[in-house]
């Protein structure tokens, strides 16, 4: 698919990444597959400015870790901030209290965060978001059907974390191919979305 132009936005400073707690689950098998599967995202983080630019985001379904249904449709007039992620992903572990943080933030206004945990262990993914007080959903994507739908992002299900910022009418409005350094960062981003 071709982007339209976009902005590409400046990295944030590198910081040294948060160590990997022991989630309990080192000998699941699954994680010590995806721990040997795992891409760092490239760092690249891109906007597209005029809402003219933006391009369809994909509808995602499924269901979420407790098995309730999940359906990005029912989000609409929202900002939708969907994250990719996985408990066995350490950058995934280092971002997570700056987007409950920015998900408190946004409390109350039409902003919706939905997680994407991809190829994980469901005891290992409900840990994670016990551990860190992740109050939004995740869909289960231990087959990596949802991610494979973001590839035409220049995601691949391998690279995460990864976040996209999707505009109220559904379009892609940036994508953040790194982890997160800090909640400002997500907050700003978020609300330039509900501004335009």
């Amino acid at each position: 698919m071709g982007l339209r132009r976009r902005t590409v936005l400046a990295a944030a400073p590198l910081l040294a990444l948060a160590a990997c707690s022991d989630t309990g689950q080192d000998s699941n098998r699954v994680n010590e597959i995806n721990r040997d599967r795992y891409v760092s995202g490239d760092g690249s983080n891109y906007r597209w400015e005029d809402p003219a630019d933006r391009f369809d985001a994909p509808r995602l379904t499924g269901d979420d870790l407790h098995g309730n249904p999940i359906d990005t449709d029912d989000w609409a007039g929202s900002v939708l901030v969907v994250n990719f992620w996985g408990a066995w992903c350490p950058p995934c572990v280092a971002e997570a209290p700056y987007l409950v943080e920015a998900a408190a933030a946004f409390e109350g206004q039409p902003v919706q965060f939905v997680g994407v945990d991809i190829r994980d262990n469901l005891d290992a993914a409900k840990q994670f978001e016990e551990r860190w007080g992740v109050p939004y959903p995740s869909i289960s994507d231990e087959a990596g059907r949802i991610a494979d739908q973001f590839i035409d992002f220049g995601l691949s299900p391998t690279n995460i974390p990864a976040t996209i910022v999707v505009d109220a009418e559904h379009r892609v409005f940036s994508i953040w191919r790194d982890r997160f350094y800090d909640t400002e960062t997500i907050v700003a981003d978020v609300t330039k979305a509900l501004e335009t």
